[in-house]
């Protein structure tokens, strides 16, 4: 007997039907392979995919692959100006966090996109106060590294930090000051709470914070009065942390406020003048370092330290040809001041054929500080002076008042006359004339009538500003300009 299993005509049209549903799933496969390619496709490659397809990607994924992208190193122009488009169309669903991933994944591939910064500003503006410390540090550094000064952002960022300071660690107030100087935007009362919290608790902070912090306090001349001893005692103690460059700008910042730390000047200048340090010297920090403790009136003369100028110098000797306009102005000047490297006879001759050689280079402000440095070392360099003369001519509208009274007294002093110059700096006098101080205009009469160039529109201006100045002037000034207008 059969059974209907058995039958043969039932087996027969199992075995069709079997066959048939083979064929339909292989012309399926065949028309999907890239179905099947995606289950068999490693996590590596699918996470590779996704990064150069940002078009189809939602804000998680988007902000996760811009990141892997950058960090992985696989960021190219291209790509990120496509992330940037992308981003733009999801600026309204970014959290804080997401901004400020994308922002720092942005400013480590030095790659700049302006129209998505200004986006992100439009949409960051209103949510600010959902932003935790660390979006607003991210954000802040990513702002400065692209060089993107936007202005309302960071006023409104100043307003919004003070309450959230007490949750900043150390590094991040250290970036968040950093930022505002480097895009120099000043804010008083940030700048107050960000002192108030790193007197409180500076042990959090290390050697580059502590550089950070001292260097935005530096650029804006802020003299906080309790800060400043604070960062001193705690930069004596992680001093050997710092690298040449660092030492060259903590002795700026702390010049430019004017702050002596005697037991801090002194660790950073051993500290610099000895190897390996001082070998790692280039000609920028170099010229900036020694520039720094000029203006600090530091060392005093006839002490230790004078051991270690002379190393300074003659690592400047030897690096003399490497040095560019501004740090051989700043090198000069600091000769000027400090007597080891005035004393230094091969420094001070390399000084001056290397500065013939970029006088066109020089800026007006370096030009006058030239001028005066010669003045001061009393070096009647009639050549080098007469070329600075012929380069100032066209650069006149650029100098500040203090620049042209640097001017006029350093060629007055050194006795070198020019005529064309004289009168292209009396006509750019009295313009800017409101804007002289009263040492101002002692230097400037001085030196013309020293000169004995009578130039009667300058007097007259000059006159006209003293009786403005009156109330201001001491009585040192009044005798000096009383003597100049009598000389003239």
């Amino acid at each position: 007997l059969t059974t209907s299993w058995s039958a043969p005509g039932l087996t027969r049209s199992f075995a069709y039907k079997m066959r048939a549903m083979k064929s339909v799933q292989h012309m399926y496969d065949g028309k999907q392979t890239w179905n099947r390619d995606v289950q068999e496709a490693t996590p590596e490659a699918l996470i590779q995919s996704q990064m150069y397809t940002p078009e189809v990607l939602r804000s998680d994924n988007l902000t996760r692959n811009c990141h892997r992208l950058v960090v992985y190193g696989l960021n190219m122009p291209e790509l990120l100006d496509r992330y940037a488009a992308r981003a733009e169309e999801l600026a309204a669903q970014l959290t804080p966090s997401q901004f400020s991933v994308i922002l720092n994944s942005f400013a480590r591939a030095s790659h700049r996109h302006d129209k998505m910064l200004k986006t992100f500003s439009k949409r960051m503006i209103p949510r600010l106060p959902q932003f935790l410390p660390m979006d607003i540090c991210q954000t802040c550094n990513a702002f400065a590294k692209l060089r993107e000064h936007d202005e309302p952002l960071f006023r409104r960022l100043g307003t919004e930090m003070p309450h959230k300071l007490p949750l900043f660690e150390g590094f991040q107030l250290g970036k968040v000051a950093n930022a505002f100087a480097r895009l120099d935007v000043r804010d008083d009362l940030l700048f107050d709470d960000i002192a108030d919290e790193i007197i409180r608790r500076p042990q959090e902070l290390n050697h580059v914070d502590l550089l950070l912090v001292a260097n935005a306090f530096g650029h804006f001349r802020m003299r906080h009065e309790r800060l400043w001893p604070v960062l001193a005692e705690w930069l004596v103690q992680s001093h050997l942390d710092l690298e040449a460059q660092d030492i060259a700008t903590v002795l700026n910042a702390l010049s430019a406020v004017d702050f002596k730390h005697e037991e801090l000047l002194q660790a950073l200048l051993f500290s610099i003048a000895e190897e390996p340090l001082l070998s790692e010297l280039k000609p920028a920090s170099l010229g900036l370092a020694l520039n720094a403790l000029a203006r600090l009136r530091w060392p005093p003369p006839n002490t230790e330290a004078d051991t270690m100028l002379e190393a300074l110098a003659k690592r400047a000797v030897a690096l003399l040809g490497k040095f560019d306009s501004a740090s051989i102005t700043q090198l000069l000047h600091a000769s000027a001041l400090l007597r080891p490297l005035a004393d230094n006879t091969d420094l001070m001759e390399g000084i001056l054929e290397r500065s013939r050689k970029l006088v066109p280079e020089f800026s007006a402000q370096s030009l006058s500080i030239l001028v005066h440095s010669c003045a001061r070392l009393q070096r009647r360099d009639v050549p080098l002076l007469t070329q600075v003369a012929k380069t100032a001519t066209p650069k006149i509208k650029e100098f500040n008042p203090q620049a042209l009274a640097l001017m006029a007294h350093g060629f007055a002093k050194l006795e070198v006359r020019s005529e064309i110059l004289f009168y292209l700096l009396a006509g750019d006098m009295v313009e800017k004339m409101p804007l002289f101080s009263g040492q101002g205009i002692c230097m400037v009469l001085k030196a013309y009538a020293k000169l004995q160039i009578n130039n009667q529109k300058l007097v007259q201006a000059c006159k006209k500003h003293v009786r403005a100045l009156a109330d201001e002037l001491t009585l040192q000034e009044i005798d000096a300009i009383e003597a100049g207008l009598r000389d003239l």
